[in-house]
């Protein structure tokens, strides 16, 4: 996909230029996070900070960055350092690469389009995307797409996939099974009623479904309509593209991640502070003398209280605390409170539980009908077609779940395995 760097020419064909891969939703968590009036490097900071304590992982073990939306606010995107890995190893020699919903959102503006729920109906996943005044509000990706729903209709209809797909291609929501699996994606979504954005925008290959429209129309109270895209390209295929390839165009929102730079923790920035309040302490009482107006006014700044240094890194220190002792030893139960909290998050085990529900369509022929967390530990229970899937699932948990132990595998109805594994939740 190329576009010009001035003008509106577009072709669904690379014709040279910068390179720019287009990388899966759901491989990336979003944040938004408001800003005051500052410069690049102290937005950097604070949206660094924000992240490491609102992230269910270390920051330095992620790759990051965010952009400017019209607030000031800055959209934070981040992905787990191993994922991005095994992502970009297939992607070869790019100069960069862009999250869907960046692209979704150039699309949408180069369009015209500033509010709108933008869905893709993708073949392994799906995404949905609020756009309001030309910023994004939300993403939320479901790790259900065409392929999955090929699947529940091959096996409520006995079927084989490929007369599934068949299926699904000619009859669409005429399927009830079509109609509940829809119905589910739209349930968990938890979309507002009466629906808050003017338009509904449709997308990827999922989205040409038969009946779709009608459905959503019906669901939604909008009508939906399909992604507008210049001439050439189509709807269905070509609007991720068409969004990475704008990242080229003037006055559109970048991205370059990078390796995690979370900066120094609360506490040894706050311990830099009280050092140098401590050397203005030392020049005060031996009397030397200053004669520079700043050096002068920052001295008597420093020297008044450590709590206005906390201050200034956005910490609110309790009024108990007499000392920077004291105060360090706070930042630190703070720390693994918060350590802790991340750990048992609903989040957190949401995406545990996600890693291994992909897993389980890996292994294929595989349930989980149980999945018990309690205060660090997790228990899988379900079944397997036979031993090898059994073993070979508990081989994939293990990436997930560390120390997985088989607690019990037994004979269960016809060729199937009945299995329990017992481990650890992963590190934060």
């Amino acid at each position: 996909m190329s576009v010009s760097w001035v003008g509106s020419d577009v072709s669904p064909q690379d014709r040279g230029g910068r390179a720019i891969a287009v990388a899966p939703a759901h491989a990336f968590t979003y944040r938004k996070v408001r800003l005051p009036a500052a410069n690049a490097r102290t937005r950097r900071r604070i949206v660094s900070e924000e992240l490491s304590f609102s992230l269910p992982f270390p920051l330095s073990q992620c790759v990051w960055d965010y952009y400017l939306q019209p607030g000031p606010e800055a959209f934070a995107v981040v992905a787990q350092q191993s994922r991005w890995e095994g992502l970009s190893a297939r992607w070869g020699n790019v100069s960069g690469a862009d999250p869907e919903p960046l692209c979704y959102l150039r699309a949408a503006l180069h369009a015209g389009v500033h509010d709108a729920l933008i869905i893709d109906f993708g073949a392994s996943h799906t995404t949905w995307m609020a756009l309001s005044g030309g910023k994004i509000e939300w993403v939320r990706t479901m790790m259900r797409g065409g392929q999955v729903l090929s699947q529940v209709i091959s096996d409520d209809s006995k079927s084989s996939l490929t007369d599934a797909e068949d299926a699904k291609r000619r009859s669409g929501t005429e399927l009830p099974v079509v109609k509940a699996f829809l119905s589910e994606l739209l349930d968990e979504t938890m979309l507002p009623l009466p629906l808050t954005y003017s338009q509904v925008l449709l997308c990827g290959g999922g989205a040409n479904l038969p009946g779709l429209r009608q459905f959503l129309h019906a669901r939604l109270g909008v009508e939906p309509k399909p992604f507008p895209v210049p001439p050439l390209l189509s709807p269905y295929q070509h609007v991720s593209a068409f969004g990475a390839a704008l990242s080229g165009k003037p006055g559109m929102s970048r991205l370059r991640l990078l390796a995690g730079e979370a900066g120094p923790p609360p506490s040894v920035a706050l311990t830099r502070w009280l050092g140098v309040g401590a050397a203005a302490s030392v020049l005060w009482v031996s009397s030397l003398e200053l004669r520079h107006g700043a050096l002068i006014q920052q001295r008597d700044q420093l020297r008044n209280d450590f709590r206005p240094a906390a201050a200034v890194l956005g910490v609110a220190l309790p009024p108990s605390l007499k000392t920077p002792e004291e105060a360090d030893k706070w930042l630190s139960d703070q720390q693994r409170f918060r350590l802790k909290v991340k750990t048992s998050s609903v989040g957190f085990v949401a995406d545990s539980l996600a890693r291994a529900a992909q897993a389980l369509r890996e292994v294929g022929d595989c349930q989980l009908n149980s999945f018990t967390f309690d205060d660090g530990k997790v228990q899988l229970e379900g079944d397997a077609g036979n031993q090898v899937k059994a073993q070979a699932l508990r081989q994939k948990w293990l990436q997930v779940y560390p120390d997985l132990k088989q607690t019990s595998l037994r004979k269960g109805q016809g060729e199937g395995f009945h299995f329990v594994f017992e481990g650890k939740m992963p590190q934060v």
